[in-house]
């Protein structure tokens, strides 16, 4: 019997979840690693969610590489986004401290 990690109470080896207080045992099978978990730290951390992807013993490898084409062309494209704000904050910037009149 192992103990577990948060509320120190005693588990089995075959346990996947703390009977008392309800944490996940095993390594990439909590809440974050699911489909909707990786959806919200999607949200949150941008790309950054990538290794929640990839760590999930949940979701199937088809499901990862679709989340990482999805995440990757997010990033290109608030980058982009990024870029051109950017471009536009500039120009407005010279045209206010150097008006055309």
């Amino acid at each position: 019997m192992n103990p577990c990690p948060r509320c120190h109470n005693p588990t089995d080896e075959s346990d996947n979840y703390c009977r008392h207080c309800g944490r996940s045992l095993k390594p990439g099978t909590g809440f974050l690693f699911s489909h909707l978990g990786i959806i919200l730290t999607a949200f949150v951390l941008g790309p950054f969610a990538l290794p929640f992807v990839w760590m999930s013993k949940i979701i199937g490898r088809g499901a990862k590489w679709m989340y990482t084409a999805l995440l990757a062309l997010l990033s290109v494209y608030f980058a982009f986004l990024f870029y051109h704000s950017f471009l536009l904050a500039r120009e407005a910037a010279q045209l206010f401290l150097n008006p055309p009149f």
